[in-house]
């Protein structure tokens, strides 16, 4: 016997993403925005990486000291 279903009932529902998991995916975005800079000027990678991994590394600390986890 088939089951009529109403748009409501298939409605996706997004998992509980909690601020820690955003900073998990967050960290290494500044690190690629680095070496893809390095790679399309004309800078070292060693210095595209390094200056990309500054921020990523604030943004380490912030999640690490000022909005610690419980």
């Amino acid at each position: 016997m088939s089951v009529k279903t109403t748009p409501s009932d298939s409605v996706l529902e997004l998992p509980d993403v909690s601020r820690y998991d955003l900073f998990l995916c967050l960290l290494p975005l500044p690190l690629l925005s680095g070496a893809t800079a390095s790679l399309l000027a004309a800078i070292p990678s060693t210095v595209g990486i390094a200056l990309g991994s500054l921020p990523s590394l604030l943004l380490l600390l912030y999640g690490l000291f000022v909005d610690a986890p419980a």
